[in-house]
């Protein structure tokens, strides 16, 4: 299970024992989330309000693999709808999907 602070800092625990694995900052630049975290593929997704995804391996240790960048503000939740993910911003709606 997966906790994240509106300051960046991600815990991780153990679902069966409630043990704490990690407590880290995601990044040092990054400090304002609003957004919830979601879960996808063996990953984790952090949405700071400066419109960067942080791209998380799940797991026992901290691996931070990749940081996404939009152009905007973003402060709402992102919603999962069928085989989609929507992304809204201050300016734009952003609908990804995996190529078929």
């Amino acid at each position: 299970m997966y906790t994240l602070t509106e300051t960046g800092i991600l815990n991780r625990f153990d679902a069966k024992t409630g043990k704490q694995t990690y407590k880290t900052r995601i990044d040092p630049t990054a400090t304002a989330f609003t957004t919830s975290p979601w879960a996808y593929n063996g990953k984790l997704f952090c949405l700071s309000e400066e419109g960067q995804t942080f791209v998380i391996a799940t797991g026992e240790e901290f691996r931070l693999l990749h940081v996404n960048e939009l152009d905007d503000m973003a402060q709402a939740s992102p919603a999962l709808v069928g085989d989609r993910l929507l992304i809204r911003t201050e300016q734009r709606l952003y609908s990804i999907r995996r190529k078929t």
